[in-house]
């Protein structure tokens, strides 16, 4: 009867030891805060450049989903550019366009003079991969993605994303 308490106890201390999970455990990919985020390949902007988000691993990237027939997400995509080249902030931004003309998306960025070089337009099996991935049927989206490839906040505005670069 003595020992029943000790194995009790005992057992007791193991399963609250085996439950915590270690800081060292492997993320689990994911779309939301604290997540990796998934990879996006094939992406090809105007002058034929083809990149993979994994390509700028290393750096804070900021991905901004939107089309121009979507005012909210073409005004951000604008705003965000404007305040990461003005405070000189050292983020990638990569902006996926799911405009359905390429010529629209071509003026879009043209007129918003926005630098082509991180402007994507989603085509093909990569329109339909990037919007189930991303469920952006609820919406265009963007994420801030830190060096490591995680996820630090999603749905930013412009003056919550110049928050948060100046905070870092």
């Amino acid at each position: 009867m003595k020992y029943l308490k000790y194995f009790l106890i005992v057992g007791v201390v193991f399963i609250s030891l085996s439950s915590n999970t270690t800081r060292t455990s492997r993320l689990s990919e994911g779309i939301y805060p604290g997540n990796l985020f998934p990879d996006i390949q094939n992406l090809e902007n105007v002058s034929g450049t083809k990149i993979s988000l994994s390509d700028l691993r290393g750096q804070k990237v900021l991905v901004n989903f939107w089309a121009a027939y979507d005012a909210y997400s073409h005004k951000n995509n604008v705003l965000f550019s404007n305040v990461i080249e003005k405070e000189n902030y050292p983020v990638k931004m990569v902006s996926v366009s799911f405009d359905e003309s390429e010529s629209v998306f071509e003026k879009t960025v043209a007129i918003d003079k926005i630098t082509e070089e991180y402007q994507f337009m989603a085509k093909g099996d990569v329109y339909t991969d990037l919007f189930n991935r991303y469920q952006l049927e609820k919406g265009f989206r963007n994420y801030l993605i830190d060096e490591n490839g995680v996820v630090v906040a999603m749905n930013l505005t412009a003056n919550q994303l110049d928050q948060l670069l100046k905070e870092n």
